[in-house]
């Protein structure tokens, strides 16, 4: 079954929505005119009272009034008898209501409503005058009709006002449409026109945003594969050349060492490269411990100690971070391996109230090169490729720690802290 269009689907809510709430109004509103009307209705006669009163027997005409005058009792004149359909005559109206006491008098007969008013004036002269529901009858029937006019007025007014709403709106949703297929297709370089200042426009720059990463991680990756090739080429190549030349007894078996090298070279590399890929998929946070950073860093350092001339001075308090300790010792020792490349004579790593510091008293490392310093494969500031910065970043992303590289003190600090 085809969908209903989105320009349909509004009219037909504005519609229902609007018939409810002009029923629900008009029955109100019914409600409170009628008593209005009432008013309005005796008002009208007293001023049809005031002009027979003043003039008793002249014509007074009215389609919605009558009159009767008597003087001892007996009828001197009356007009317009049907307006009490044919409930009384003349004579038997000046009987009823010669002997009422009051100014005025309302009664129903047969279920209509019918208003009187009485004068007596000197020389034994009453005069009445009479009003039926007629009046109220025709202007509730005016007042009815500009109801319903103002009410189909009202819908149709809404319906056309949503109708174009809605297919500018709809315009816009299907512009958008096209313009993400044309970024599809041009592989996210072209960027979406964007107009407007509402939740569409929102959308649009929200996708914006997306092409613009998107865009940026392919050129990364690209960048990345090309990088991983040209650092591969190398072991690879002289891997392939000693083994030739071994093979050829061109050289000594024993420079079978430098294949190991570069064997161990490559392997860790892969090792790189797998675990880069690995922090895509990190475990959720409901698998995560808390981890005394402090057993880590002592761990890497004891790795390194003695295979270096590089001093290490350690600070730490019992700090911890909430994540997977694996992962922490992966970032941390590619930090240390970082420093250990750049260091003169020592490296200071201090722990506390969880912030960590890693410094080096190796050479400044140039604005350039800092803000380039995280991505995968970056050539480096000696011109080495490399993928543990990237990891570092990664790492510290996941779990929630902030991540910073600064010059300090004639060397290099890195700082990592939570959010």
């Amino acid at each position: 079954m085809k969908e209903v269009k989105l320009t349909t689907q509004l009219n037909v809510i504005f519609t229902v929505v609007t018939l409810l709430t002009s029923l629900v109004f008009i029955f109100a509103l019914n409600r409170v005119f009628q008593d209005f009307r009432t008013q309005q209705n005796i008002e009208q006669l007293e001023v049809y009272f005031e002009e027979v009163r003043s003039s008793i027997y002249a014509s007074h005409s009215s389609l919605y009034n009558g009159y009767v005058v008597a003087q001892n009792g007996v009828v001197t004149a009356y007009d317009n008898m049907e307006v009490l359909d044919g409930n009384y005559t003349p004579q038997q109206l000046v009987n009823s209501l010669s002997v009422w006491p009051g100014y005025s008098k309302e009664e129903t007969v047969n279920g209509e409503n019918y208003y009187y008013f009485i004068d007596r004036k000197p020389g034994n002269i009453i005069v009445i005058v009479f009003t039926s529901e007629d009046y109220l009858a025709a202007i509730g029937n005016s007042f009815g009709m500009l109801i319903q006019l103002s009410f189909i007025a009202l819908v149709l007014l809404g319906n056309l006002i949503i109708l174009i709403w809605s297919r500018i709106t709809v315009e816009r949703v299907k512009r958008l449409r096209g313009e993400i297929e044309v970024m599809k297709k041009n592989n996210y370089n072209i960027p979406i026109a964007i107009d407007g200042n509402d939740e569409i426009t929102e959308l649009a720059l929200t996708i914006e945003r997306m092409r613009r990463e998107i865009s940026l991680s392919e050129k990364i990756k690209q960048e990345m594969l090309q990088n991983v090739s040209h650092d591969f080429k190398t072991p690879i190549a002289v891997i392939q050349s000693y083994a030739e030349a071994i093979s050829d007894g061109i050289t000594d078996p024993k420079e079978a060492d430098v294949i190991a090298k570069q064997a161990d070279i490559l392997n860790q590399k892969v090792k790189q490269l797998l675990e880069l890929n690995k922090l895509e998929y990190l475990k959720t946070q409901e698998e995560f411990e808390s981890i005394k950073i402090k057993d880590i860093i002592d761990n890497i350092a004891n790795n390194h100690k003695f295979r270096t001339d590089i001093s290490f001075e350690l600070d730490m308090d019992d700090s911890t971070y909430y994540g997977i300790s694996e992962n922490f010792y992966t970032a941390f020792n590619n930090i240390i391996d970082n420093a250990l490349r750049y260091a003169k004579t020592k490296i200071v790593v201090t722990l506390k109230n969880k912030k960590l510091t890693f410094y080096n008293d190796g050479e400044p490392i140039s604005q350039k090169f800092i803000d380039q310093l995280f991505k995968p494969y970056e050539k480096g500031q000696k011109g080495q490729f490399g993928l543990g910065m990237s990891i570092v970043q990664k790492t510290c992303e996941h779990f929630n720690l902030v991540l910073k590289v600064e010059n300090i003190n004639n060397g290099v600090m890195f700082t990592i802290e939570p959010l």
